[in-house]
């Protein structure tokens, strides 16, 4: 797989929403077409901090066999059934979440076949993914306003908001759009566990005015963004995957393929923020331009339904990552 369009970060804009909200200022750098088009020094140093973070920047061997098995068009659901039988813990822990408030079931499900019969091997895969990305933020960790568990509470989120967002406006397909809200943070939970001195200067240094990536940028000259999209390339995660995580905070910017879902993670990850379901503690993050929300046709009306169903969609995410 070719490596994705990254952002890189220099000149400073003010991004104005159509909620008319204040908005944080964000200091970006222009774009590099791909990872290769990255300047030497800075690739070199994401590579030298790829093998740092070897241990925790790992994608499960499962999480890996059920991404490919459900991106190749002639799938079975047998074969997505039998990879994820391999490790009985995550099967117990996929079944506990069918039967948690997030599905609201008629009947309690038991087994896998009848899981995926009944809800498709994608949104299967969608929910081993989740138990399996759960695994890195089961070690507390605490730093000021920051909370690991809020963080991944907050991932959650953003998926299942993806999927809203995806559906109302009718763009990208809902399924893709909650995995890459579930991953948009992936470079948060791996700079707070492979460089904690700085990320807890980071998480001090964050306001309501400053965003997360603006501090990330003075302390460590690169964000969350840009590592989170290196890495998800180096996992072999979908094009449009990458793109959504790399680009979730520069989303007026992208100018690649993908548009739509890096559109619709940008618009989710701001809207579970302002809902009060935050990545740090603290609602910092710039709201997306306007060319963002008509990209996707959304309109005030469109965005006042994906607002009421927001709260319920949060209120079942919340039982899936702790469930």
């Amino acid at each position: 797989m070719k490596f994705c369009s990254l952002p890189q970060r220099n000149h400073t804009r003010r991004a104005v929403g159509l909620s008319g909200e204040a908005v944080v200022t964000q200091t970006t750098q222009p774009k590099a077409a791909t990872i290769d088009a990255i300047e030497p020094a800075r690739r070199d140093s994401l590579e030298r901090l790829f093998v740092r973070m070897e241990q925790v920047a790992t994608l499960p061997v499962i999480a890996q066999k059920v991404l490919q098995i459900t991106d190749s068009e002639n799938a079975q659901p047998d074969e997505l059934r039998e990879a994820i039988q391999t490790d009985p813990i995550l099967v117990a822990r996929i079944l506990r979440r069918l039967n948690s408030s997030y599905y609201a079931l008629s009947t309690k499900i038991t087994d896998l076949r009848t899981a995926i019969s009944l809800l498709g091997y994608r949104e299967i895969r969608n929910l081993a993914m989740t138990v399996c990305m759960s695994r890195l933020y089961e070690t507390p960790g605490h730093h000021g306003t920051y909370r690991r568990e809020a963080l991944w509470e907050h991932c959650v989120a953003v998926g299942a908001a993806a999927r809203l967002v995806a559906r109302v406006c009718g763009r990208g397909v809902p399924e893709e759009a909650y995995i890459a809200g579930l991953l948009h943070d992936l470079g948060i939970i791996l700079i707070d566990q492979s460089l904690r001195r700085h990320f807890c200067q980071v998480v001090s240094m964050i306001s309501p005015t400053v965003s997360t990536c603006e501090a990330e940028n003075q302390v460590l000259s690169f964000d969350h963004a840009l590592l989170g999209g290196f890495v998800a390339a180096k996992w072999c995660l979908p094009e449009p995957v990458v793109d959504a995580i790399a680009y979730h905070h520069s989303p007026g910017e992208y100018r690649g393929p993908h548009r739509d879902l890096v559109h619709v993670v940008a618009i989710a990850n701001y809207l579970c923020s302002r809902a009060g379901w935050t990545s740090l503690g603290i609602h910092n993050v710039p709201a997306p331009p306007d060319q963002v929300y008509a990209g996707l046709g959304l309109d005030q009306i469109s965005l006042a339904i994906i607002w009421d169903e927001l709260e319920p969609t949060l209120g079942r995410a919340g039982s899936l990552a702790t469930g």
